[in-house]
């Protein structure tokens, strides 16, 4: 009536709102494939960083006295193999 398919920033005289939409899918979906590919946080630190944590706690809890230098010798081995 008065050109309004002109006033309209999208080719056709589209909607706004399906437009944006669009967009925004496409930019969550880079968004995610990037993210995907960077390395991790720490919760992947690899099989090395969890045998020094548990021989950290390890020698934590001798030095508290909850267990015996036999049982930490025995769990020491168990995480060093």
């Amino acid at each position: 009536m008065w050109g309004c398919q002109t006033l309209l920033p999208f080719p056709g005289g589209g909607f706004f709102f399906p437009g944006a939409f669009l967009w925004l899918l496409v930019l969550v979906a880079v968004f995610l494939i990037v993210r995907a590919m960077l390395p991790a946080g720490n919760h992947r630190r690899g099989a090395r960083a969890d045998r020094e944590d548990a021989m950290r706690i390890l020698r934590t809890r001798l030095a508290e006295g909850a267990i015996s230098e036999e049982e930490f010798d025995r769990l020491r081995r168990a995480v060093e193999s």
